[in-house]
């Protein structure tokens, strides 16, 4: 009835270990390459001065999303490989699927082509083969 009570002792809380993160530097020569990419000396995009008549501001929108896009994927990429955390996607289907179709006849396809007649206007042989052609249901 009387028991005696177990003293706690206070735990100490377990902090994780800071993680990895890319310096400045990593930041600014991942960022500097990616833009060198699109709009550097070789890249695949120009820049021009805009215009009083430019009104093509879906198309512009549209392209800074893909460009933060781009530089927000390779500094997330960058991080996670800085951390071990490197998980990529497949690229591509990691099975083999099956055919949906199969010759019927395989050995007779491996052996020989199938030669299909070939119908003109002129020749006697197509009226001959639109007679004898019925519709089936």
């Amino acid at each position: 009835m009387f028991g005696r009570r177990r003293r706690v002792e206070p735990v100490a809380p377990v902090t994780p270990p800071p993680l990895a993160e890319l310096t400045d530097e990593q930041v600014f020569a991942l960022l500097h390459e990616q833009l060198a990419q699109l709009v550097g000396t070789q890249g695949q995009w120009t820049l021009v001065p805009r215009s009083s008549d430019d009104t093509d501001v879906i198309f512009h929108g549209l392209k800074a999303h893909q460009i933060a896009s781009s530089l927000a994927a390779v500094l997330r990429i960058e991080t996670a490989a800085l951390r071990g955390e490197v998980s990529a996607e497949p690229t591509a289907l990691s099975w083999t699927p099956a055919p949906i179709s199969v010759w019927a006849e395989p050995e007779r396809a491996a052996l020989a082509p199938v030669a299909l007649p070939h119908f003109s206007s002129a020749a006697p042989e197509a009226a001959e083969s639109t007679d004898r052609a019925r519709l089936v249901a």
